[in-house]
């Protein structure tokens, strides 16, 4: 029988997938080092009404809650006035760099145009 020639250096294919694998490992070690030293910015929160629906006996007004931190605000509370008539939400929560909707409800028969504010929040 012949014995093939086995060759102890590694092959290109293998030298390029460990080349890949060093740069993988080197970003995400450089990303988690960034990570951990850097300081996260508290939530900082803004809201914009979305729409405004009428419903069966009154008024939705959507509205979008941004948060442009990078940490979390949880238990975010909402308030919406238009005249005399005044309504609030509670969102459980608005991740770092995301947004959630909320839907305040004001009776009348005209079309409500709100002042909305964030009036609060907590830390997670």
């Amino acid at each position: 029988m012949a014995r093939r020639k086995t060759s102890l250096r590694p092959s290109r294919l293998q030298k390029v997938c460990a080349l890949a694998g060093l740069v993988v490992t080197c970003g995400v070690v450089a990303i988690l080092a960034t990570s951990a030293l850097s300081d996260a910015s508290p939530p900082d929160l803004s809201i914009r009404v979305e729409a405004v629906r009428r419903g069966a006996e009154a008024w939705r007004v959507e509205a979008r809650v941004a948060n442009e931190g990078d940490l979390t605000a949880a238990a975010v509370q909402i308030e919406g006035q238009t005249g005399a008539e005044r309504a609030e939400a509670v969102l459980d929560y608005v991740p770092g760099h995301g947004s959630r909707t909320v839907t305040l409800v004001f009776g009348g028969h005209e079309r409500p145009r709100p002042r909305l504010r964030v009036s609060g929040w907590s830390s997670p």
